[in-house]
C-alpha cells in the first residue's frame, strides 16, 4: 500500500502588464491603454471517496497550475490562469517541506487552496496621473509558488482490529465483512491495512485490520509505525488474541507496550479484548483458566471463534454500544497525529466554503540590505516595474524613479546612506545610482 509519498505543486505565475499607447487616426499619442495580466491559476486539494490509495502519485509527481496571460493594447485583461485541482483520499494529511502540517483531509469534497496563483501585473494605463498622462511602466506578474510537500493516508476507520501476526484478526474481519485479506497459517499475511464494513442491529461502522504489531514496532521493526500510526484514526480497538499462545496475557501486555511507546493517548479509546481460535480444543478447555488470567487486569474479555462464528454476535452488540454512544460520537475517541508541528500559514483566502491557509503577513513599505556599495531594495510590487522598463529610455528611467519615491522606496535607500556611484538592486535588475 502507497500511503506516504512527496510531490511538488506550483502555483501559476501572473501574467505581465502591458505597455502600450492608444492608436487612433489624426492622434499619434492617444493616451496610456496597456491591459492588466491575468492571475495565475491556483492549487487545491479535494477529499474524494472515490480514491483509495496515494498510488496515482507514483506516477505524477509533478502539478503546475496555468500561468495568467499578458495584458495587452485597448485595455486587454489577460486571461487568468487555469485552477489546478488535485483529488486524493479521505484521511490525507499534507504536510510542508519543514514537516509542518497544513492540512488533515477527512471530510468528503472537503476542499483546501494550498497555493495560490501569483498576481498578474498592473498594465501602464494604472500609472497614469495628471502629471504623468502617458506612462511608459508596467508591473511584471507576480512569480507562482512552488512546493514540496509530502501526503500521508491514514485510514478512516472507526475500529481497528489489533494483535500480533496470526492472531486470526483477517479471518474475523473476513467473517464480518465482505472484504477479502489474504488469509494463511504464517505470520505477517495482512502486509497492508484492510477495511471492511460491518452491518449491525441496524447500525453499519467501517472495521479495519490493521497488519500484525511484533515487539519494537514504534520503532519500526517489522512492519512498524507504517502501520501502527493507522491506529490514531479510530475510534476503538478490537484487540484480538491468540487463544492457543502459551501466554495470551503476556501477549496483550507487549501489544499494549507498542502503542505506548509509539502514542500513549491511543490507549485512552474504548476498546474489547477478544480471545480468539475456541474452534480449537484446546483453547476452549482453558477458558475458564484464561479468563481468571484476563480478570485481575481486564473485564472486557470475550471468547470468539473466527472459524464458527461464536462470540462475535456478542461482540458486535457491545462496539455498537460503545461506537455510538454520545462520548465516542462527540469525537473524544479519536487521536490527531501529536507529533505534527502547526504549519505557519503561507496563503489566502479567496471563498468561504473553501478552507485555507491563512496568508503570510503582508510586507510594509520597503526593505533595504547594504552589502559594500549594493543596496539592495525589497519591494514585491515595485520590483515588478522594475522588471518591466527599457532602461535605455530615459523617460521610463524617470516615472521608475518617481514611483519608488512616491512609494518611499527613495527615501529609504537615502536613509540607508545611498550615495552618488553606489549601486542598486531590485528585481534582479542593476543600475548606478545618480
Amino acid at each position: 500500500m502507497i500511503d506516504q509519498i512527496f510531490i511538488n505543486i506550483k502555483s501559476g505565475k501572473g501574467g505581465d502588464g502591458a505597455i502600450s499607447g492608444r492608436h487612433e487616426k489624426f492622434i499619434p499619442r492617444g493616451g496610456p491603454d496597456g491591459g492588466d495580466g491575468g492571475d495565475g491559476g491556483n492549487v487545491y486539494f479535494i477529499a474524494d471517496e472515490n480514491e483509495r490509495t496515494l498510488l496515482p502519485f507514483r506516477y505524477k509527481k509533478i502539478f503546475t497550475a496555468e500561468n495568467g496571460g499578458n495584458g495587452a493594447g485597448a485595455k486587454k485583461h489577460g486571461a487568468n490562469g487555469k485552477d489546478i485541482t488535485i483529488r486524493v483520499p479521505i484521511g490525507t494529511q499534507i504536510f510542508d517541506d519543514n514537516e509542518f502540517l497544513l492540512v488533515d483531509m477527512i471530510e468528503q469534497n472537503q476542499k483546501t487552496l494550498v497555493l495560490s496563483g501569483g498576481k498578474g501585473g498592473n498594465g501602464n494605463v494604472k500609472y497614469a496621473s495628471s502629471t504623468n498622462q502617458y506612462p511608459v511602466i508596467a508591473q511584471a506578474g507576480e512569480e507562482g509558488k512552488e512546493l514540496e510537500i509530502r501526503l500521508d493516508l491514514k485510514l478512516l476507520g472507526d475500529i481497528g482490529l489489533v494483535g500480533a501476526p496470526n492472531a486470526g484478526k483477517s479471518s474475523i474481519i473476513s467473517f464480518l465483512t465482505a472484504a477479502s485479506p489474504k488469509i494463511a497459517n504464517y505470520p505477517f499475511t495482512t502486509l497492508e491495512p484492510v477495511l471492511g464494513v460491518v452491518e449491525h442491529r441496524k447500525k453499519d461502522f467501517v472495521l479495519v485490520d490493521i497488519p500484525g504489531l511484533i515487539e519494537g514496532a514504534h520503532q519500526g521493526v517489522g512492519l512498524g509505525h507504517d502501520f501502527l500510526r493507522h491506529i490514531e484514526r479510530t475510534k476503538m480497538i478490537l484487540y484480538v488474541i491468540d487463544g492457543s499462545d502459551p501466554n495470551p496475557v503476556e501477549v496483550f501486555n507487549n501489544i499494549k507496550h507498542e502503542i505506548t511507546m509509539f502514542n500513549q493517548k491511543i490507549l485512552e479509546k474504548p476498546y474489547i479484548v477478544l480471545i480468539n481460535k475456541t474452534d480449537l480444543e484446546e483453547v476452549s478447555l482453558l477458558k475458564e483458566e484464561i479468563k481468571d488470567t484476563f480478570k485481575k487486569q481486564e473485564k472486557n474479555i470475550y471468547f470468539v471463534s473466527a472459524i464458527s462464528g461464536e462470540g462475535l454476535s456478542k461482540v458486535l452488540d457491545e462496539a455498537v454500544t460503545t461506537l455510538f454512544s454520545p462520548e465516542v460520537t462527540k469525537g473524544g475517541a479519536f487521536v490527531p497525529l501529536e507529533t505534527a508541528k502547526k504549519s505557519p500559514v503561507i496563503d489566502k483566502k479567496l471563498k468561504e466554503n473553501i478552507t485555507v491557509l491563512k496568508p503570510t503577513p503582508k510586507q510594509r513599505g520597503p526593505k533595504i540590505v547594504v552589502e559594500n556599495d549594493l543596496y539592495m531594495v525589497f519591494y514585491p510590487s515595485v520590483e515588478r516595474i522594475a522588471q518591466r522598463i527599457d532602461y535605455e529610455d530615459w523617460t521610463a528611467r524617470m516615472q521608475l524613479y518617481k514611483h519608488m519615491k512616491k512609494t518611499g522606496v527613495v527615501r529609504a535607500l537615502e536613509e540607508a546612506g545611498i550615495k552618488k556611484g553606489d549601486t542598486v538592486q531590485m528585481g534582479g535588475i542593476e543600475w548606478e545610482w545618480d
